[in-house]
């Protein structure tokens, strides 16, 4: 299977000290499970430490086979653990049949998704799962996948199925311990993952690690090792590592990432203060049933967010309405996909006809907080009725022609053969001349910018327009950091502290009602949008939404 991506030995062991998996620990009478063991990193190290206290406690060789379990999908995989497990069971001085039933016994080659509902339940599952998106999935495994995990839905990666199985696997107040990316927390299609969460677990830590290396190999994955019991939720400590200055030894991060394990077990007990953590550790522990009250509970179906910012979204979500919602008069969409921009944007005028030109506005032609339109048109081949005959453009119907293998390799082509030389997305002819704002899909904040009805937005650009609004005041508003609060709560934040900017954040921001905002509060956010002022345009948004100071930090 693809996205295997091998952890690294100082982690793993880190991973096992944090799920209290210690050879000190009578480790024969539980059960660990590791749902993807590629070559062995986990499992190797689950199985010392299971020998270990094996062999502390002079426990029978037959309590060993049922004490670890691990499946692995790729037999080449699983057979070079099983010789590296064989070798470790050697240097325990079993004989070379016992050691290869045992550690057969141990790795299994299958599909743990599949095989996971008849296993028995785990003390332990710990691991690294496979990062899969659904696209790279063969089609009917996908859906297989789906049929057996509710939590698989929309986008959600491979890995969000591994967990909702490890999660199901285990005993009442066992721990499911797994580096992963941490979008699930934040992302729309982590919503159902939260909800099962909220249902029957507790989430007991979250270690951000995008700042450390905690693989073998170099991978933009949001890293994070979470830690989820089988409980009733209590408290939760967040916290971030930076490896910054790592030791040049393995050894050397094994023993500073064990200092790491005691660190947080303190700040979990609140016996550590941040001031007295490790360097490059930032933790601090959330009273999530205390903090809260019964009405004003952890909703997990929400980001995950630090109290003070989720009590805050909580206000202004009862106080105010979504951007997009009914009465407000005010509209999110997206600009135009093509399926072949070399062929549907063009910069030359004399193309074809020139009704079938259309001014299209780029992504980089809003660079500066003013749209400065680069000359761009989209080669369109709508009409309000639907697509032209090319029979009536003769240019156009030339043009198409001498681009028509590559159009009609599309699969929007192969779907409607007749069709062949649409567009992806039809056009709203309607959205030409009105006028709107443009929001550029990926930025640090958010950058809206006024268009009087001259251009079409490409497809990397969301558009919003307003009955109700006046545009400018519109645009300020988002220009604020109030707004961009609302887009760092429900959505994520990239490397590099970039924000998508997609149209189910957008429509869920907050906004007063027209007649809520006040003629000088209105003056001053055209003011701010026309300056770019967003200093100005926060100090006004704080004074509408009864705001005295955006909380920090996420």
């Amino acid at each position: 299977m693809a996205g295997v991506v091998a952890t690294r030995a100082a982690v793993v062991e880190l991973m096992l000290d944090l799920a209290g998996y210690r050879a000190e620990e009578a480790l024969s009478d539980r059960l660990a499970l590791e749902p993807a063991a590629g070559e062995g990193a986990f499992l190797l190290a689950l199985a010392r430490r299971l020998l270990a206290s094996w062999q502390r406690q002079g426990r029978p060789t037959r309590d060993l086979a049922p004490a670890l379990l691990a499946y692995e999908l790729d037999e080449g995989r699983a057979s070079q653990a099983r010789q590296a497990l064989g070798r470790l069971l050697a240097d325990y001085g079993f004989g070379a049949q016992e050691a290869r039933e045992l550690a057969a016994s141990w790795l299994r080659t299958g599909d743990f998704l599949l095989e996971a509902p008849g296993l028995p339940a785990a003390d332990l599952v710990v691991g690294n799962p496979p990062y899969v998106r659904p696209e790279a999935l063969p089609r009917e495994r996908l859906s297989l996948y789906r049929s057996l995990y509710r939590t698989m839905r929309g986008r959600a990666d491979l890995y969000v199925a591994f967990l909702e199985a490890a999660l199901w696997r285990l005993k009442p107040g066992a721990l499911c311990a797994f580096i992963c990316p941490d979008r699930w927390l934040f992302n729309q299609y982590g919503a159902e993952l939260r909800r099962l969460v909220a249902e029957a677990f507790s989430l007991e830590l979250v270690l951000e690690m995008h700042r450390a290396a905690p693989f073998a190999q170099t991978v933009t994955a949001y890293p994070a090792i979470t830690l989820i019991r089988r409980a009733r939720q209590g408290q939760l400590v967040l916290a971030q590592f930076s490896e910054e200055g790592a030791p040049a030894l393995e050894e050397e991060a094994v023993s500073r990432l064990r200092g790491l394990a005691e660190a947080l077990e303190a700040v979990r007990q609140g016996q550590r203060v941040a001031g007295a953590l490790p360097a490059g550790l930032r933790a601090r522990r959330v009273e999530m049933a205390g903090h809260l009250s019964a009405e004003v509970r952890v909703d997990w179906s929400r980001p995950v967010l630090a109290p003070e910012r989720l009590t805050l979204l909580r206000r202004l979500e009862e106080r105010f309405p979504p951007l997009e919602s009914e009465g407000t008069g005010t509209t999110v969409g997206i600009g135009l996909v093509t399926g072949l921009d070399e062929v549907f944007i063009t910069s030359d005028p004399e193309l074809v006809e020139s009704s079938r030109l259309l001014p299209l506005a780029l992504r980089s032609d809003t660079e500066g907080g003013l749209l400065r339109w680069s000359g761009h048109y989209l080669v369109n081949p709508w009409s309000p009725e639907g697509l032209v005959s090319l029979e009536d453009f003769p240019r156009l119907q030339a043009y198409f022609l001498r681009h028509a293998e590559a159009l009609k390799r599309r699969y929007v082509a192969r779907r409607a053969p007749a069709q062949w030389y649409r567009t992806i997305d039809r056009m709203q002819f309607a959205l030409i001349e009105r006028r709107k704002l443009y929001v550029p899909d990926i930025a640090r904040c958010l950058e809206p910018v006024l268009d009087e009805g001259q251009t079409y937005p490409h497809h990397n650009l969301y558009v919003i327009w307003s009955e109700a609004w006046d545009l400018e005041a519109l645009g300020g508003l988002l220009l604020s950091d109030v707004a961009l609060f609302f887009v760092a709560c429900y959505g994520v934040r990239m490397r590099g502290g970039y924000y998508r900017f997609q149209a189910q954040y957008l429509r869920r921001i907050r906004l007063p009602r027209p007649a809520e905002v006040t003629p000088r509060h209105r003056q001053g956010l055209v003011t701010a949008f026309r300056q770019r002022d967003r200093r100005l345009a926060t100090r006004i948004a704080c004074e509408i939404y009864g705001i005295a100071a955006l909380p920090a930090g996420r």
